[in-house]
C-alpha cells in the first residue's frame, strides 16, 4: 500500500518535468506551443483545428507570429501575422496556397521548406539557402535565417521578399515589388518614380498611377518611416522626396504599414493600439481605379455608381488579354461613347490628329489597340493598348471608341458599329435595304388602305424615348422594353 501511495505522489512531479522538457524541445512541432527560435531538424504539420492561424514562431515582444494561416476553408499559406489585428504583413505563397492537411509539412535543415505531397513531391516553396543555423522572427516582423554568432547579417530575410505590404523600416527596391493575392495589381519603384499597374496575362498591363520624385537621380529606393511618411532616396542615399502621410509631424503615433489593396489602390495605415487608422491613399476617387466597375464599366464620379459601356450576359461584357493581331483574332466590332475618359491619360500614348475620325482610324488599323479617347479641344488621340476597363463619365469634349471581339455577345448601351473588311459593311447595306423596302411597302399599303376606307388622316409616331444612364440591369431592362 505504501508503494502505491508513493507512486501516486510522484505522478504530478513526473508530469511537471515532462511538460518542461517538451516545452524545450524544438524538434517536431504540431502543437500550438510557440518558440522564439527554430533550429535544424524542425518539422511541423498543420493541426486538425479550425483556427484561422496556427503560430509556430513568435517575436520577442509577442506582437508578431509566424505560422500556418488559413486561406479559405481548406488551404493554407505561411504568414507573419500582426497578432493584435490578425492582419498578415507577409505571406510566402499567396499565388499558390497548399492544403491544410497532414500532407503539408514545413521543415528547416538550414533551408526553410514547405511541401505538400498531395500536390507534388518537390517543394512548393523554399528560401533556397543551405547555410542557416536557426530561424528567428524580429520585433520588426522580419523573418530571418541566421548563423549563430552573426545574426546582424541574415542569410535570408522576408523583408527582401514582400507580398502586398511594407512595414516601417523595410526597404522597397526594384527587385521586390508588391502584388495583390490574385496577381492582378502590382506596385513598383523604378527610375525616378513609383507606380501602380493592372496586369493582363503575362505581358500586358495598364499603368494607372505614377508619382515622380521631385529630386530623383536615377533608380530609387523607398522606406516607410515611423514618423509618418514614405521616404524615397537615391542610390547614393540622398533624399529624392518625402511623401507625407496624414500623421506626418505628429511624432510617433504607432506602427506604420503601406499596403497594396485588393482594388489596386495604395494605402498607408498606423496602429493606434485598437485599430489600423487610414493615414494615406494614393488615389482618392474610386472611378480613377481601372477595376472599380470592371471591364467595359462606366463609373460616375462622386456617386458610387456603375453602369456599362457594353452589357454582357451577367453585368458588363467581360474581356480577356491579348490583342487583335493574327489569324483568328482580327475580327472585331466597336462601340462609341461621348463624354467618357480615364484619369490616367497622361500615362497613355498620345498622338495629335485632325479629327475624331482620324483618331478612330488610327486605332482601327492598329491590331494592338483596344480603344481610343479623342479630345476635340486639344485634338489629341489617346490610345489604349490593353483590354478595356473602367472609364468614367466626363465632359463632352472627350469621345470614346472601344473595340469588342466579334462573338463576345456584348450589347452596347450607346452608339455602336462594326468594322473588319467588307463583310460587315455588306451586311449593314443588306439590312438597310431590307428595312427600306419594308418601310416603302408598308407606307404604300397604308395610304392605299386609308384611301380605300376613306379614313381621316392620322398622325404617325409618338414621343421619343430618351436614353438614360443607370445601372447595367436598368439598361438591360430598357433594351428589352
Amino acid at each position: 500500500m505504501k508503494s502505491i501511495e508513493k507512486g501516486l505522489h510522484m505522478d504530478p512531479f513526473v508530469l511537471f518535468c515532462t511538460v518542461i522538457v517538451l516545452s524545450l524541445v524544438q524538434g517536431t512541432a504540431g502543437a500550438s506551443n510557440t518558440t522564439t527560435e527554430l533550429i535544424n531538424g524542425f518539422t511541423a504539420t498543420p493541426g486538425k483545428n479550425d483556427a484561422e492561424f496556427e503560430p509556430l514562431l513568435a517575436d520577442p515582444t509577442g506582437v508578431f507570429a509566424f505560422g500556418f494561416w488559413h486561406v479559405g476553408s481548406t488551404k493554407l499559406d505561411l504568414a507573419v501575422i500582426h497578432l493584435p489585428s490578425s492582419e498578415p504583413v507577409w505571406r510566402a505563397v499567396p499565388f499558390n496556397p497548399v492544403n491544410w492537411a497532414s500532407t503539408t509539412t514545413l521543415s528547416f535543415d538550414g533551408n526553410l521548406v514547405l511541401t505538400d505531397t498531395s500536390i507534388q513531391k518537390d517543394p512548393i516553396w523554399s528560401t533556397n539557402v543551405t547555410m542557416g543555423d536557426f530561424v528567428a522572427l524580429r520585433n520588426t516582423s522580419n523573418l530571418e535565417i541566421n548563423h549563430y554568432g552573426n545574426d546582424k547579417s541574415p542569410v535570408w530575410q522576408s523583408f527582401d521578399h514582400p507580398f502586398d505590404t511594407l512595414v516601417q523600416g523595410q526597404n522597397f527596391t526594384a527587385l521586390s515589388p508588391l502584388f495583390t493575392a490574385n496577381n492582378r495589381y502590382t506596385f513598383r519603384i523604378g527610375m525616378g518614380n513609383i507606380a501602380l499597374y493592372m496586369l493582363f496575362g503575362a505581358s500586358q498591363e495598364i499603368n494607372y498611377w505614377k508619382h515622380s520624385a521631385v529630386e530623383a537621380d536615377g533608380q530609387l529606393y523607398g522606406v516607410v518611416d515611423p514618423q509618418g511618411f514614405f521616404y524615397l532616396h537615391n542610390t547614393d542615399g540622398s533624399k529624392a522626396e518625402q511623401i507625407p502621410f496624414n500623421s506626418f509631424n505628429r511624432g510617433f503615433v504607432g506602427l506604420h504599414r503601406m499596403t497594396l489593396q485588393t482594388d489596386g489602390n495604395l494605402n498607408a495605415y498606423y496602429w493606434d493600439d485598437k485599430q489600423w487608422v487610414l493615414d494615406y491613399t494614393a488615389i482618392s476617387e474610386p472611378c480613377a481605379l481601372p477595376g472599380t466597375c470592371g471591364s467595359y464599366g462606366l463609373c460616375f464620379p462622386g456617386q458610387h455608381k456603375c453602369s456599362c459601356l457594353v452589357n454582357g450576359t451577367d453585368g458588363c461584357l467581360q474581356t480577356d488579354s491579348g490583342d487583335f493581331c493574327g489569324k483568328g483574332n482580327s475580327d472585331f466590332s466597336f462601340v462609341r461613347r461621348a463624354g467618357v475618359t480615364v484619369e490616367y491619360t497622361d500615362l497613355m500614348l498620345s498622338i495629335p490628329v485632325e479629327s475624331l475620325d482620324d483618331c478612330e482610324k488610327t486605332c482601327q488599323s492598329n491590331c494592338s489597340c483596344w480603344g481610343a479617347l479623342y479630345v476635340n479641344t486639344s485634338k489629341h488621340c489617346y490610345l489604349m493598348d490593353s483590354p478595356i476597363q473602367t472609364v468614367e463619365v466626363s465632359e463632352n469634349s472627350y469621345q470614346g471608341y472601344f473595340k469588342l471581339r466579334n462573338g463576345s455577345g456584348g450589347k452596347s448601351s450607346d452608339d455602336s458599329g462594326g468594322k473588319k473588311g467588307h463583310g460587315v459593311m455588306i451586311g449593314l447595306l443588306v439590312t438597310l435595304t431590307i428595312v427600306f423596302v419594308a418601310l416603302a411597302a408598308y407606307g404604300g399599303y397604308f395610304f392605299w388602305d386609308r384611301r380605300r376606307n376613306k379614313l381621316p388622316r392620322v398622325q404617325l409616331g409618338g414621343p421619343t424615348q430618351e436614353m438614360v444612364q443607370g445601372p447595367y440591369k436598368d439598361l438591360h431592362t430598357m433594351a428589352n422594353t
